[in-house]
């Protein structure tokens, strides 16, 4: 049952737990800057966030991969990875505190959480206001474990972890719908749910609070975020949504998708044919019809903003089709 993580931090599934030693919580730091304490016990894990409130994970499953969940907040082992997410937020990979993290994104100067009152028709859901303080300014994450934070925000660095502010710059683009990270001056908003296999996001420049350009990415995380002297740099699995069936139109919609998801004239695109097929099992009836559907395609890409535009480029690995969701 344990995996490769479990071996490595001695991560206690229901089995192990009952070995672990009492009342010892294992530290773990995310990716996203987020720092844990992670306590098992024979059904369950407690998880702290610094700052925050506790939560009890009831152990759901060791089928594919050892989860706790509450149905918000989830801790799962997946081979030599640990994830922790919150909500439909993309989720974050953890190692013990001892372990480096590496991440494309800024660390946070530091992490602040206000727990708001709970919803009485909701008392499973915990709301609270998480405060993200990085050098000259604050991102500001009003969560009411509903999809999407009730508000997003740009304040100063130094501004109270509170609901309302009145210098509160709100982010209002309709692809904002969790905090993802902050490379310089530039602040990654993701979707408030994935899409077509990826995860919509979108950059916003902190000092003119404008959306400079959106994608989807697919996966946990990017690979590389790099700001270039105010150029922007990114690596990673990039889901492109076409307007066209491979399937239907063949070569002409290859054409057309090579050339808005720049990828080379001699790109050879994926075969669609087993995605496309497991729909038709499934759906029979519709076999026509789906065979129309706009093909997905994900494949590794370097984006790049000059502050103008983003242009993409495909790196080599692996490339794949699906349907649509």
């Amino acid at each position: 049952m344990a995996g490769a993580v479990a071996a490595a931090m001695l991560l206690a599934t229901p089995a192990f737990a009952q070995d672990q030693a009492e009342d010892q919580p294992f530290p773990l730091n995310c990716e996203d800057g987020t720092k844990l304490t992670a306590l098992f016990s024979e059904n369950d894990v407690t998880v702290t966030p610094d700052g925050g409130t506790a939560v009890k994970l009831p152990f759901k499953s060791d089928d594919p991969f050892v989860l706790y969940t509450d149905g918000k907040n989830q801790l799962a082992e997946k081979g030599d990875i640990l994830e922790w997410t919150v909500g439909k937020k993309a989720p974050t990979i953890c190692s013990p505190e001892d372990d480096d993290v590496a991440t494309p994104f800024d660390q946070p100067v530091s992490i602040d959480n206000l727990d708001l009152p709970a919803d009485k028709a909701n008392p499973d859901v915990k709301p609270a206001v998480n405060c993200y303080r990085f050098k000259g300014f604050m991102v500001k994450e009003v969560d009411l474990g509903e999809v999407g934070a009730e508000k997003l925000a740009i304040l100063p660095e130094d501004a109270k972890c509170v609901r309302e502010d009145a210098n509160e710059k709100k982010v209002t683009d309709p692809g904002a719908g969790y905090f993802l990270g902050v490379k310089n001056d530039f602040v990654f908003f993701q979707a408030a749910d994935g899409s077509n296999g990826g995860m919509p996001f979108v950059v916003f420049d902190t000092k003119t609070m404008k959306p400079l350009f959106n994608d989807s990415f697919e996966g946990a995380d990017f690979e590389k975020v790099d700001d270039q002297g105010g150029k922007l740099v990114l690596d990673y699995i990039r889901t492109y949504s076409a307007d066209c069936s491979l399937v239907s139109e063949g070569d002409a919609c290859a054409a057309k998708i090579r050339k808005e998801a720049g990828l080379p004239e001699a790109a050879k695109l994926p075969s669609c044919d087993e995605a496309y097929n497991e729909e038709k099992k499934r759906t029979p009836d519709y076999a026509k019809e789906i065979d129309q559907l706009p093909s997905v395609i994900s494949y590794p890409v370097t984006a790049t903003f000059d502050g103008k535009a983003v242009a993409y480029a495909a790196r080599d690995g692996e490339m794949s089709c699906r349907v649509p969701d």
